[in-house]
């Protein structure tokens, strides 16, 4: 099958040669095989025709008059119009430094007088062919860096937008804190003075406005942490501060919600574990988050929280970061556990690990996501293993030292 032209018509093949018997004898050999054949008897007339025509190949005679072959072949390679055409010259000079030279100027291939026809069209074919193919490429990469430059584009607008909203959330949080503090600082006068006065026949509903708006409050201080840590504004706040201290305070702090749904907690934090140094309310806010979530989630059951601290030449959560130690968290529970699917969405901003769970657990899934952002800001991570009806195990692990 022969190669067609741009337009889809059959492909057209420039003919270049000062004798006239030479330009008709490679014209009977070419229009039997369904090309369209130019001719042209100098170097000047095939520029000016392939500047308009713009042929799919060119079979060019070295040894002309004027100009010749070399230099037809480096003019049709200036111009950007003729320079993907592929130039094949016919020459009596079979010579290296002749055929140098042609490879020089810009052809592709060599054809020696006397030809014969099947090799001309033999090597015309598969120049044809790999024009075609680098022509092909050429436009596949175009489209290539076309895509590649939209999606940074893309990529722009989304942080640029990402931004915007981790902006809006921001001031949103700070503006809906203002009026939820007053509504608790008020209501908790208000019962200061209803208590003074002996009427209690509507605290308990001052309460549960009090309880509702620090519930509240906790989620605006989440999405405000999200906020901060999506705009890069999140910062650490270092202290020195006991391990085993900040465990016991936490366990004591958690422990009106392990005994809400019945279950009991039990610690394994063995003396010794010295000193950290880390962001002191960022690590107790990850132990809170990770109770308060087993406990969640199970009912009647146990609660472990074990604590370690072990040796490291190089922590492995953190990339080309040395610390002499780990401090690793775990908090393992007796509850509901999740399958492979819903681990895949746990740690997504606003995902519950299935609706089912939403409706009947309720949350809005920030807290698991603000406690391993909070992990990896100090140089550590969170993980997770679980299995269906069995419960859930999850591990922050932390540098002894950050910074």
């Amino acid at each position: 099958m022969n190669e067609t032209h741009d337009s889809g018509g059959p492909a057209e093949i420039l003919v270049v040669d000062d004798i006239a018997a030479n330009r008709n004898l490679l014209r009977e050999t070419l229009e039997p095989r369904g090309y369209e054949v130019l001719l042209a008897a100098n170097g000047q007339h095939a520029i000016d025709i392939a500047s308009n025509v713009r042929p799919d190949a060119v079979l060019l005679d070295v040894n002309m008059p004027g100009m010749n072959g070399f230099e037809t072949c480096r003019a049709l390679k200036a111009f950007e119009a003729t320079r993907h055409i592929p130039v094949i010259f016919i020459t009596a000079n079979d010579g290296t430094e002749d055929l140098v030279a042609g490879f020089e100027a810009g052809g592709v291939d060599y054809v020696t007088k006397p030809f014969k026809a099947q090799e001309v069209l033999r090597r015309l074919e598969t120049h044809l062919q790999l024009s075609r193919l680098n022509r092909a490429l050429v436009e596949k990469n175009s489209q290539l860096e076309t895509a590649r430059q939209a999606a940074e584009e893309a990529r722009a607008l989304a942080d640029e937008a990402n931004k915007a909203k981790s902006r809006f959330l921001a001031n949103m949080s700070h503006e809906l804190r203002t009026p939820l503090n007053a509504i608790i600082g008020y209501s908790e006068m208000v019962e200061e003075e209803l208590e003074e006065v002996g009427v209690r026949d509507v605290i308990p509903d001052l309460q549960r406005i009090q309880a509702a708006a620090r519930h509240q409050l906790g989620l605006v201080n989440d999405i405000l942490d999200l906020s901060k840590i999506e705009a890069g504004k999140m910062t650490l706040f270092l202290e020195d501060f006991d391990v085993g201290r900040l465990v016991n305070e936490v366990a004591s702090t958690v422990q009106p919600l392990i005994a809400k749904n019945g279950n009991r907690l039990l610690i394994e934090c063995p003396p010794g574990l010295g000193i950290m140094r880390a962001d002191q309310t960022k690590v107790r806010q990850t132990l809170f988050n990770l109770l308060s979530n087993a406990s969640k989630f199970t009912e009647k059951g146990t609660i472990m929280l074990r604590v370690a601290r072990v040796a490291s030449d190089e922590c492995p959560v953190t990339s080309g970061a040395r610390h002499t130690s780990l401090v690793t968290f775990s908090v393992t529970d007796t509850g509901i556990g999740m399958t492979a699917e819903q681990l895949g969405r746990l740690f997504q901003a606003f995902s519950q690990a299935e609706a089912s769970t939403a409706t009947k657990y309720g949350g809005t899934g920030l807290g698991l996501v603000l406690s391993r952002r909070f992990c990896q800001l100090m140089g550590g991570d969170l993980g997770v293993t679980s299995e269906p009806g069995k419960g859930s195990t999850f591990t922050a692990t932390l540098p002894g030292r950050v910074g």
